[in-house]
């Protein structure tokens, strides 16, 4: 197995500048920082990409980061920051394991928004279209993890005869596609950048 820097990070192999730690995350300061308060929080089980986590951990994940986005920008003394994954190589991942950055993000910091970052040409007209494509992906998703419930409650009503309880999981929120007649027109918010 490949010697991971941030596995030996979450091991304590590596010393760091620790902010945040619990049973299955820790955050530190980024020895490389782009801002003051520049913090990475990641798992401490090996996962290289978001979906390879289970997601009761990456819900614990996201609290970790929630957490940690309502004090970072205090303590700096600035009210604005960017949070950001790069997932996979061609997204700029240089450790092969999750991480997420929050960067806190100061008047005349010289730094660009997150849709800087890449410039394909995409055509409107094709939008609504990927839009329901990516509706049906969900929703297709959705329907296989309740499908894998319903197994696994047969199963459970199998070997014991108790009364059901309910889920923890939050159903997919769904949105209304069919309601625009047209791609939004995001311009006017890039202009000046």
């Amino acid at each position: 197995m490949v010697e991971c820097l941030f596995c030996k990070i979450a091991n304590g192999e590596i010393s760091t500048l620790k902010v945040y730690e619990d049973s299955l995350n820790i955050a530190f300061l980024d020895v490389n920082p782009s801002s003051l308060g520049h913090t990475i929080i990641i798992p401490k089980k090996h996962y290289q990409k978001l979906e390879e986590m289970p997601e009761n951990e990456a819900k614990e994940l996201f609290l970790v980061i929630f957490k940690l986005a309502k004090v970072i920008p205090k303590i700096v003394e600035t009210t604005d920051y960017n949070i950001g994954i790069n997932d996979g190589k061609l997204a700029g991942q240089e450790i092969p394991h999750l991480h997420f950055h929050i960067i806190p993000r100061f008047e005349g910091d010289k730094g660009l928004p997150i849709q800087s970052l890449v410039k394909i040409e995409v055509k409107r007209e094709d939008l609504p279209q990927l839009a329901e494509k990516i509706k049906r992906g969900i929703e297709n998703s959705a329907e296989s993890k309740k499908e894998e419930g319903k197994e696994v409650k047969t199963e459970e009503k199998k070997s014991e005869d108790k009364k059901p309880t309910k889920s923890a999981e939050r159903d997919w929120q769904e949105f209304n596609f069919e309601e625009q007649d047209k791609a939004p027109d995001f311009s006017d918010a890039r202009k000046g950048y």
